[in-house]
């Protein structure tokens, strides 16, 4: 069960198809925008009534995500009007889905999960695709702050997640009530337990990035990225700008628009001017749109897992999935983060040397662009992305988590 952008579907697509390959069945449910993704990698596909990436592309969704806080009255009335009834409804997808399986994993933010497993008697996992639900003293809340608060403090911050679901306790427990046939509860309570014993918590994600975190121990599983295999080809308009030169730079902001894509195109143009490389900017919701030349390339998206292995390096936002493609790849990164965890990963990832100095897309200047392309090419920084590419691909993630869940049934 889960809800999101890509990101937040594509590792439940990856484990699902893991699990049929070891012999077991999948079911993903999640909203109708990820049918084709799940069913073309030949997993179970059962729709939510909530579409969060259909609700992004709406005039409402996409106010809302680019300035929230100016927007905060447009964002209540249409979580009250939109949002919450949805789902409610959702909440009766996920039971149904969920009916004859023998364990539930799910996204926290498919709230309702506990309460679906409790009422059908079986476990459930809690699989958040970024290390944001146990309380870690070695960094904050990602939804809060990418700033360390100092043990106490970054402990303290994850209280927060206790609150995740306030908004829509009305809708669960209308939703134990009406389908489950039990009682009303408080928000909260199966934040880290179902009431008796502690939730088992995965991370899909590599522990190479952690040497410092000891809070985890015994208490998080962290199998290393779960990454899919995808029958996905290059387009031959790519394939033909591959073949034409020097590897490109990628340039990927996924689901996030930028604030100012044009100013954002004007400093990449003078930067590809000064130092003649050759780009590849996949447009995705970043709102960027250009006209291809020799230079540079616009696409609308591409398989990351084979076009970044063909690359000199990638300039992208810092979502983890995309990051996750980056490392696996074994090129630099250079981030220009916007919010959540993104501003983590791109400290981190400059912390360990895996990544380049973090920019901002609001002071970013074409020399800014020209340095990350220089450094890219440096042997210190491309040796280093090959070491850790090498160690990630070592990792198989996909395996080890399906191994983990069958000894948890």
């Amino acid at each position: 069960m889960t809800l999101g952008s890509r990101g937040d579907v594509q590792p439940y697509v990856a484990l699902g198809k893991e699990l049929i390959k070891q012999g077991h069945a999948a079911v993903i449910c999640t909203g109708g925008s990820f049918q084709k993704l799940i069913e073309e990698n030949g997993v179970e596909f059962k729709e939510t009534a909530s579409d969060l990436m259909a609700i992004a592309q709406t005039p409402e969704g996409k106010a809302i995500l680019e300035h929230p806080i100016r927007n905060m009255r447009l964002a209540l009335r249409y979580s009250k009007e939109v949002i919450n009834p949805a789902y409610r409804k959702t909440l009766d997808d996920f039971y149904n889905a969920a009916k004859g399986a023998d364990m539930i994993v799910y996204h926290p933010k498919a709230l309702g999960a506990v309460d679906i497993a409790l009422s059908l008697r079986i476990p459930c996992v809690s699989m958040p695709p970024v290390p944001i639900t146990f309380p870690a003293s070695e960094f904050a809340n990602l939804a809060l702050t990418h700033k360390n608060l100092g043990p106490v403090l970054n402990k303290l911050s994850y209280i927060i997640n206790e609150k995740a679901e306030a908004s829509q306790i009305k809708e669960i427990n209308d939703f134990r009530e009406k389908t489950l046939g039990i009682k009303r509860r408080r928000a909260g309570i199966y934040t880290y337990t179902d009431g008796l014993n502690q939730i088992p918590i995965v991370y899909p994600i590599s522990s190479l990035l952690f040497p410092d975190v000891r809070s985890w121990d015994g208490q998080v599983f962290l199998p290393g990225f779960l990454f899919l295999e995808t029958d996905e080809e290059l387009s031959d308009e790519i394939i033909d700008f591959l073949n034409a030169g020097e590897a490109p730079v990628v340039v990927s902001f996924s689901s996030m628009p930028l604030s100012d894509p044009e100013r954002f195109m004007k400093k990449l143009a003078q930067a590809i001017e000064k130092t003649n490389e050759r780009v590849i900017v996949l447009t995705g919701n970043s709102g960027i749109v250009g006209k291809s030349s020799k230079e540079i390339l616009f696409v609308k998206s591409a398989p990351h897992s084979l076009l970044f292995t063909r690359a000199k390096g990638v300039v992208h936002h810092g979502g983890v999935g995309t990051m996750a493609a980056a490392l696996m790849a074994g090129v630099p990164q250079q981030i220009i983060p916007f919010s959540v965890d993104q501003p983590f990963w791109a400290d981190r990832l400059y912390k360990l040397g895996y990544g380049l100095k973090p920019l901002k897309e609001k002071t970013l200047s074409s020399d800014d662009l020209v340095n990350a392309f220089i450094q890219m090419s440096t042997h210190e920084v491309q040796s280093k992305a090959k070491q850790i590419g090498i160690e990630i691909q070592a990792e198989n993630g996909n395996k080890k988590l399906v191994e983990y869940l069958e000894e948890l049934i």
